[in-house]
């Protein structure tokens, strides 16, 4: 991604103490950041990709009634699908596109201003290390939960209405706040991985390797880890919608996730060679 550097301004020492020494420069890396995703195609992309992706998946069902009602009556026709709203809304994010798209979308967000050699034009400026990444962090996050999951989420949302009528409210609301954590939780994982390689596919290959890993040995091992695992809290979400039992041990380990990973993070960014 191009990084607009000219956006950042020295910070006057009222400003930078208000905020915290540790993230001096906090408000123009956003800025930066920001102008960097709004002048780049890659939103756009994510956009795309994750609006279709998730409507057609959404309209499976809606297309194999299509099918069934136009095959001739000597044709035995395949078991139709459930035409129920929140299934279907259900089956458009289920398969959490969104956070294939945190991974590739963060996987070059610190590596290629290395690469690049942005990274260490921006660390020579009256702004801290921990700011820089705190900064990568909250606008990609803010911007791929918008890009991957609001929008698509409302697009969904809108072509459920017209094929199969309105899912409940807190259905909606509660697979958009599940997709918004995957996101912030990816990203992060993505970004803490870039402090220490700044190898891409490398990045990608952790990223998809914490998605994967935890569920093959949630379904392998003899006792349930599935609800202490801070990657299951797109599941979570959709147990809370469907009913089920919930609990609040997910919610606490996401949370604990991602402020250990801010952390080290933070913490490796401040020992990096530029």
């Amino acid at each position: 991604m191009t990084a607009s550097i000219d956006t950042i301004q020295p910070v006057p020492a009222s400003r930078a103490a208000a905020f915290g020494g540790r993230f001096t420069g906090f408000r123009a890396l956003a800025r930066k950041d920001l102008a960097a995703w709004r002048h780049g195609p890659r939103i756009w992309v994510i956009l795309i990709v994750s609006i279709g992706f998730m409507t057609l998946a959404a309209a499976n069902a809606a297309i194999t009634a299509a099918i069934i009602a136009g095959l001739p009556p000597d044709v035995a026709p395949p078991e139709p699908m459930s035409m129920d709203p929140v299934f279907n809304l259900a089956a458009g994010v289920g398969a959490q596109i969104f956070v294939f798209a945190a991974i590739f979308a963060s996987m070059g967000l610190l590596t290629g201003e290395r690469e690049r050699g942005t990274l260490s034009w921006v660390a020579s400026k009256p702004v801290s290390r921990g700011a820089i990444w705190l900064s990568s962090w909250a606008i990609g996050s803010a911007v791929i939960v918008a890009s991957a999951a609001l929008v698509p989420l409302a697009a969904t949302v809108a072509l459920v209405v017209v094929l199969y009528g309105a899912p409940p409210a807190l259905a909606v609301v509660g697979f958009g706040v599940g997709m918004a954590a995957s996101i912030v939780l990816f990203v992060a994982v993505g970004l803490a991985v870039s402090t220490v390689t700044t190898n891409q596919a490398a990045v990608a290959g952790i990223g998809f390797a914490v998605l994967f890993v935890p569920q093959i040995l949630a379904g392998i091992l003899p006792v349930d880890i599935s609800p202490f695992l801070p990657t299951s809290i797109f599941h979570w979400s959709m147990l809370a919608v469907a009913g089920e039992p919930a609990g609040f041990v997910t919610p606490i380990a996401w949370t604990v996730g991602v402020v250990a990973l801010v952390a080290a993070a933070i913490r490796q960014m401040g020992k990096l060679e530029l």
